[in-house]
């Protein structure tokens, strides 16, 4: 008969200690579950007030560290859009080349031996800034002329060679300033023709 009551009594226990593990788990569920619900709020901007504080009181500083960055961030294209502007506005050195042309396309001789077209000469053309005078050089560094800062030039094309084959010629430009010198050069060419003896 004493028994019995010690069976009763451990029963009793046992019940006891199934509910105490049930509510420490709907706890835990429960506290899962509102943090979850706590994380979307933040992230859909709910509650931003509280949830600031909240996180500020329990030392998690992760979400508003990005919002001061990204309200930080404008300010440095404005930086750069400063600094990248005072190179433009710098004057360049020495005489600058506008334009260095062909005005008109040169041709070689054409015809017969016994009727022959003369062919035409090159049309060169340039606009220089910053200098006095520009000269031009044919095939070579010797100067074949002087010329104003915007000018033009009319001169012979040689030709030679074969049937079929080009006939190439180089001209350099060189603007003289008071900041110096530039040049440039131009290369040109046009087509050998046949001469067909009758």
């Amino acid at each position: 008969m004493p028994a019995q009551p010690t069976t009763s009594s451990a029963a009793k226990w046992r019940w006891f200690i199934t509910v105490l593990i049930a509510m420490v788990i709907l706890a835990v569920l429960a506290g899962i579950a509102l943090s979850r619900l706590h994380h979307a709020d933040a992230a859909t901007g709910l509650g931003a007030g509280p949830a600031a504080s909240t996180q500020a009181a329990a030392g998690t500083t992760s979400v508003p560290t990005p919002q001061a960055t990204t309200h930080s961030s404008p300010t440095v294209p404005t930086r750069k859009v400063t600094v990248s502007a005072a190179p433009t506005t710098a004057a360049p050195a020495g005489p600058v080349i506008a334009y260095f042309r062909v005005g008109t396309k040169p041709s070689c001789p054409s015809g017969t031996n016994q009727v022959q077209y003369p062919g035409q000469p090159v049309v060169l053309e340039w606009k220089v800034r910053g200098a006095d005078k520009t000269t031009l050089s044919v095939d070579g560094p010797g100067i074949y002329n002087e010329y104003a800062a915007e000018d033009s030039a009319t001169l012979n094309f040689p030709c030679s060679g074969d049937p079929g084959t080009y006939q190439t010629h180089t001209y350099t430009l060189r603007a003289i300033g008071p900041d110096g010198t530039t040049s440039r050069k131009l290369t040109v060419q046009a087509k050998v023709n046949e001469i067909a003896t009758t």
